[in-house]
């Protein structure tokens, strides 16, 4: 989701996609930053890599360039009112409730706790695209924390009084170090 979306002539055909709803992630060691993504693919097996698409707009865009860290969350059918919230405003721990977020083991970005999946990846590549960046990332995790349905885009519904675009919060917990770096 960006704030371009409503301008775009293709964004009704995009729409018909069914696709689950992930929460994308990145932490610097000073700020953390969430927003829902909208594109994520699968990039490669060997080695695992997964491709996300992200507005430039994003002030998680800066992050994940400086830390090199992704975390996605594959949200589950039963946190649409959670969701709501965040997309309305609710965009830190605090906010969301303290037990909602989880740390990644590898990475330390914040993770959604109850979601169907995660995946922590390290930044390999940064494509710039015009308005988004396409990132590739390395897969470090994929942990499947739930048996569940996923939360699909399709079934969220009209939100009233999106927050755009997504703040950070500030965040100072040390992280892991990005591999080869120590």
């Amino acid at each position: 989701m960006d704030t371009g979306a409503k301008f775009d002539w293709t964004e009704p055909v995009y729409n018909f996609r069914r696709r689950g709803t992930f929460i994308v992630s990145t932490s610097d060691g000073q700020k953390s930053h969430m927003h829902n993504g909208c594109w994520i693919s699968p990039m490669s097996h060997k080695p695992p890599r997964i491709g996300i698409a992200m507005a430039k707009e994003m002030e998680g865009a800066a992050i994940v360039e400086r830390s090199r860290r992704i975390g996605l969350s594959l949200l589950a059918d039963d946190q649409h009112d959670l969701l709501i919230r965040f997309l309305q405003g609710a965009h830190t721990p605090e906010q969301l409730g303290v037990d909602e977020i989880v740390y990644g083991e590898n990475t330390g970005v914040p993770l959604w706790a109850k979601a169907v999946a995660h995946f922590e990846c390290w930044l390999d590549e940064s494509v710039d695209l015009g308005d988004f960046y396409w990132l590739i990332g390395r897969t470090v995790t994929a942990k499947v924390n739930r048996e569940v349905p996923d939360l699909l885009v399709n079934d969220i519904g009209p939100v009233n009084r999106v927050k755009m675009p997504f703040r950070g919060y500030v965040d100072v917990r040390p992280l892991p170090p990005y591999p080869g770096s120590e």
